[in-house]
């Protein structure tokens, strides 16, 4: 299974993990470049960033657009592919999650990675992969797009979702996106490096996120306006509205709960 990881040119420190983290792994990957800020002009920054819940930064568009091409990267090879963004701690049997999970039939997403939010997921696990790792049918989810197996439908369906919409959170729009049939993996086989202290996973570095390390340097006195503001709160409600009826349609097929990681199946040494 082809492996891309999301990187920006400059975070050199993260591409040298991934590279020593792989070779531990027996995996090789493709590093797919990153959008930068600089890469979006002003015009589609303010065509794009100021039609959801509040106004995006630069970076965080930049992260979206960087999921995109990787979409797109999942077309072009015609097969799943691993997608993982540059701080992702994965754990060591990862190699036969991915040969097993490349064999599964009408699936669009899984999600590797647990992210310290409870997930909306199946009662009952639907598949077993790598002897040891349950697939469970992923309702409803709320965070994280750091590690994840897309198909070309699951591919297909997020770009086609994007004629119709405007970029959101990559994860949010990701898992927003209820055509997918999507699964989620227990226990968790990945993670990002900042929560790795959350789950008690040694890390030989712990990244804060680039979002928000990386400087903003677009402003808009104009998108603090009133209208504005109403326009922002007006789509929050909607959300939170379409999140709602969502979770009330799948409240008694699905279960609540926090996904369960073995800290043990992360090391590598």
């Amino acid at each position: 299974m082809n492996v891309f990881i999301i990187n920006l040119e400059q975070c050199t420190d993260r591409l040298k993990q991934q590279e020593t983290q792989f070779k531990k792994l027996g995996l090789t990957f493709e590093r797919l470049p990153a959008v930068s800020i600089e890469e979006i002009s002003t015009k589609d920054y303010e065509r794009l960033a100021f039609n959801g819940q509040r106004p995006m930064k630069q970076s965080e568009l930049a992260c979206f657009l960087s999921h995109k091409k990787a979409w797109t990267a999942v077309i072009e090879a015609n097969a799943p592919c691993l997608i993982l963004e540059d701080d992702a701690v994965l754990v060591r049997d990862l190699k036969n999650i991915l040969h097993d999970v490349a064999t599964l039939k009408n699936i669009d997403v899984v999600n590797l990675e647990v992210h310290g939010r409870k997930k909306m997921i199946s009662k009952q696990c639907v598949a077993t992969v790598a002897q040891n790792y349950h697939l469970f049918e992923l309702y409803q989810d709320r965070s994280g797009a750091a590690a994840y197996i897309l198909f070309p439908s699951g591919a297909n369906k997020l770009l086609k979702r994007l004629e119709h919409t405007y970029p959101k959170l990559a994860d949010e729009f990701i898992w927003n996106c209820y055509s997918l049939i999507g699964y989620q993996i227990e226990p968790a086989a990945a993670l990002q490096s900042d929560k790795a202290e959350m789950y008690q996973v040694k890390v030989p570095a712990m990244h804060s996120s680039v979002i928000g390390f990386i400087k903003n340097n677009h402003e808009n006195n104009a998108l603090t306006s009133s209208i504005a503001k109403i326009k922002y709160k007006k789509n929050r409600v909607v959300q939170q509205l379409s999140l709602g009826v969502h979770q009330i349609k799948g409240i008694f097929k699905f279960t609540r709960r926090e996904i369960q990681l073995d800290n043990r199946r992360f090391n590598l040494d």
